[in-house]
């Protein structure tokens, strides 16, 4: 009985393990498809993807601009939203030129890698646009309408 308890005990942990092994080596092979856009981690992906299929487009000046801009996006939000509209109007240049290089490339893998550099693309030009439209406010002169209200005004 209890050679045949440890046995099956034996065989759960094993086959949880082997589990586990495979599922970490499918999210390896899918991690073009995973995610939406180039962010936690999905750009160092698709730098080693571009590094084996475009050598020569990864040493380009758009190579850099677009990497850069993803990275202040991933690293640090605020500067992110900071950036000069020629660096947002660079980065849009140089995203235009990278979607066109990958394009160009053939597979599955270099499909999902377009999508996510357009999605990357129009997310990050959303989040410009809207912190242009919304614009700082200016906290000390707005006026609660329950304040107002208290002070009869």
């Amino acid at each position: 009985m209890k050679n045949s308890f440890k046995s099956v005990i034996f065989a759960v942990t094993l086959g949880s393990f082997l589990i586990s092994a495979n599922i970490v080596n499918a999210n390896d092979r899918d991690s073009a498809k995973s995610e939406v856009m180039l962010v936690k981690g999905a750009e160092v992906n698709f730098a080693n993807f571009m590094s084996k299929k475009a050598k020569k487009f990864v040493k380009t000046e758009d190579w850099v601009i677009f990497v850069n801009v993803v990275k202040l996006y991933n690293t640090s939000p605020a500067k992110f939203m900071a950036l000069s509209s020629t660096q947002k109007a660079a980065f849009n240049e140089a995203a235009n030129n990278i979607e066109t290089k990958v394009a160009k490339l053939r597979g599955e893998e270099a499909k999902a890698w377009r999508n996510k550099v357009v999605a990357t693309k129009k997310i990050l030009n959303v989040l410009w646009n809207y912190q242009s439209n919304v614009g700082p406010a200016d906290q000390e002169n707005v006026v609660s309408p329950v304040v107002a209200e208290m002070l009869g005004r």
